[in-house]
C-alpha cells in the first residue's frame, strides 16, 4: 500500500477497500501483468504524439514518480503537465475534486461535440 498510495490515504478507511482488492487479485496475476509491464518502453511512441495531451503527476507515487512522470510529459510538444500534491498512483480515489479541477478544463477544452 505504501507504492500506490500517500500517507496521508492510507491512514482512512477507504484505504480498506483497495487493500482488500489487492489481496483477492491472484499471485500468479499480478506477477504476469508486471511482468507484461516491466519491458514496455513507449518513449519513441510518445515522442511522436502531435495532440492536445495532459499528463498528471503525483508527488507521492511509488510507482510513477512525478520526475518521470514529468520526463514523460516533456516528451510531446504543447503537453499540459500538473501535480496533485500529496496523492499516491490513483488520485481519482485519494483527491477526486483536485483530479477533476485539473480533466475538467482539459476535456471542455478538447472533446469534440
Amino acid at each position: 500500500m505504501e507504492r500506490w498510495f500517500a500517507p496521508a490515504f492510507r491512514v482512512t478507511p477507504d484505504l480498506a477497500l483497495w487493500r482488500n482488492m489487492l489481496i483477492r487479485t491472484s499471485a500468479e496475476g499480478y506477477i504476469a501483468a508486471c511482468t507484461a509491464l516491466s519491458p514496455a518502453d513507449w518513449t519513441e511512441a510518445t515522442a511522436v504524439l502531435r495532440l492536445p495531451a495532459l499528463v498528471i503527476a503525483r508527488d507521492a507515487d511509488g510507482a510513477s514518480p512525478a520526475e518521470l512522470v514529468k520526463a514523460t510529459a516533456d516528451l510531446i510538444p504543447g503537453a499540459a503537465f500538473h501535480v496533485i500534491p500529496g496523492t499516491g498512483h490513483l488520485p481519482c480515489v485519494e483527491n477526486l475534486a483536485a483530479y477533476a479541477a485539473i480533466l475538467s478544463p482539459f476535456l471542455k477544452a478538447h472533446a469534440h461535440d
